[in-house]
């Protein structure tokens, strides 16, 4: 019984003593690694949280963005331009809920990767007028943090 406790103190000793040292510590060469980008899909989600990749439309509370023509899907930044639409009677539906609500052209950034599993979500949007300034009723949605699913 008293050989089975001394054989463990044995071996860590013979290791402390040169098994597997290292002469002169630890030598680091070359520039710190740097961050990986993202190779896997990446999605947007709408007002429902629902993902989609390259979407026509997104809805927002409180616009409509449409006819999304997109460049750069997949990376840190993904942009597009389109056509934004008060969906939300922010501009007071002049015309009524018959004829189409006030919309401006619009262009789309959305940034700010969010990991979830082996894929991503853009987490954050962006929308400035092709012609400024924009209307009154555009202001909230200027610049939206956007849905992401849980981990």
């Amino acid at each position: 019984m008293r050989l089975r406790r001394l054989v463990p103190w044995a071996v860590l000793a013979a290791c402390l003593t040169g098994c597997g040292g290292v002469d002169g510590g630890v030598r680091v060469e070359g520039p710190a690694v740097t961050t990986v980008p993202w190779t896997g899909p990446v999605f947007v989600t709408n007002f429902n949280g629902r993902p989609w990749q390259h979407p026509k439309e997104i809805e927002t509370q409180f616009v409509l963005l449409g006819k999304l023509t997109w460049r750069d899907w997949g990376s840190p930044r993904a942009r597009a331009t389109g056509v934004a639409r008060d969906s939300s009677c922010l501009s007071g539906c002049p015309d009524g809920f018959d004829n189409p609500p006030p919309s401006y052209r619009v262009n789309v950034v959305l940034s700010d990767l969010a990991r979830r599993g082996t894929v991503a979500f853009y987490s954050h949007m962006t929308l400035t007028p092709v012609h400024p300034p924009a209307p009154s009723w555009a202001k909230y949605s200027a610049d939206t943090d956007l849905e992401v699913p849980n981990a």
